[in-house]
């Protein structure tokens, strides 16, 4: 293996084994690989699977090699997500026999020890947090896993003891932002590189006319820890016009996922559902309109990594109005870009409301966000981020 420096154009495999609708995780491995062909390097893609809507993140100087493997073997999701990781293995096949280094994405740490082992190339793990499913997640997960639960508790309990194992190869870790960082430190014992994120500044600044204006609008996978559900508890609680609008607040939900009809029929019940539109899936180049048809940003998901569509809402403009908590906390500056808040109804209510009754104050807020992330955020950076990593896992 070459020992890379500034100046080699180093082969760079990027593994994750399913790329699924373009979310945050995608986002993020897509934009470091368009990163590392922009700085001269030759990184590829490596997956099972490429969700047709990641392909408009794939850039220039991008190879991505998908075996096509089947993945969904069970109705249940977190059944299928077991053998995701299970799957893992089989991509050992499909990397590049000269890499200089291998990154490794979330279940595709299983391959670090065989690499490392081979005296082959650098071995970088990226840790978007370690597996809720194993920690802070599992009793939620077991809970909704019904009978499966009874084949699904001891592949999570394996599971957990493997993977405090498995993390020990890797030559370095990166994680997404310090706040991810924190929690590598605290469960596994390991430092870890925090990924300076971006925002894909040229799609946000472009996109066709605006959709309908709203008052607020979110951007999630709709999965139960993205707790979409708080922010329609939260949105039936304000039942009047503010800030000198005709009518209550009204709600975006931008994305797809298995909570979409549970929460369709939540807002029914909370008879909201007149004041909340389920966009499902919107591409990257009309996200930017998107965003700025809406007045304020809503972020209520459970202890975000990072909270990518956060500084995308920032970079368009918005004050945000967010749980206090996980990585969102170094994103979100109280009372500058935007209200941190407690994660209840009441408490989510209470700061849309103090945001939309005063546009003013929402629109300076807004412009700190952009200057926020003007200053803070570029997919340069985390290139850069990640070339030192790989730097000290040689």
């Amino acid at each position: 293996m070459s020992q890379g420096t500034d100046q080699q154009r180093l082969a760079i495999d990027l593994v994750f084994p399913r790329f699924k609708l373009l979310s945050g995780a995608e986002r993020l491995a897509l934009e470091l690989a368009g990163g590392l062909a922009r700085a001269g390097h030759r990184p590829r893609i490596v997956c099972h699977q490429f969700d047709p809507s990641c392909a408009e993140l794939r850039q220039p100087g991008v190879e991505v090699v998908s075996s096509g493997a089947r993945l969904d073997w069970f109705g249940n999701r977190y059944l299928n997500a077991v053998f995701d990781y299970l799957s893992v293995s089989r991509l050992r096949r499909w990397l590049n026999p000269d890499a200089d280094a291998v990154v490794l994405f979330g279940p595709a740490l299983r391959l670090a020890g065989g690499l490392r082992r081979s005296g082959g190339p650098a071995v970088v793990y990226h840790c978007f947090e370690p597996p809720r499913a194993l920690y802070q997640d599992r009793a939620d997960v077991l809970a909704r896993a019904g009978a499966a639960r009874l084949l699904l508790a001891p592949a999570l309990a394996l599971y957990r003891r493997l993977d405090r194992r498995l993390v020990r190869a890797p030559g370095a870790i990166t994680a997404s932002g310090p706040y991810a960082a924190q929690r590598v430190k605290e469960v596994y014992g390991r430092e870890a590189v925090p990924i300076t994120h971006g925002v894909d500044r040229a799609s946000l600044d472009n996109g066709s006319a605006e959709p309908a204006p709203v008052s607020l609008v979110t951007v999630n996978y709709l999965h139960p820890r993205k707790r979409v559900d708080l922010a329609l508890r939260a949105l039936a609680l304000l039942k009047t016009p503010l800030g000198g609008d005709p009518a209550p607040p009204t709600l975006r939900v931008v994305g797809g996922g298995p909570e979409r009809q549970e929460l369709e029929r939540l807002a029914v019940h909370l008879g909201i559902r007149e004041r909340v539109h389920f966009a499902g899936f919107v591409p990257g180049t009309e996200l930017g309109a998107t965003y700025r048809a809406a007045r304020c940003y809503l972020h209520t998901a459970r202890e975000e990594s990072f909270g990518l569509s956060v500084i995308e809402a920032a970079y368009c403009g918005l004050p945000a109005v967010a749980v206090a908590e996980g990585g969102v906390v170094d994103n979100v500056i109280a009372g500058v870009t935007g209200c941190l808040t407690d994660a209840t109804p009441e408490a989510v209510a209470e700061a849309i409301a103090g945001v939309l009754s005063d546009p003013q104050r929402g629109g300076e807020m807004g412009a700190g966000g952009r200057a926020l992330v003007d200053d803070r955020y570029t997919w340069e950076q985390g290139t850069a981020d990640l070339l030192s990593a790989v730097r000290a896992a040689q």
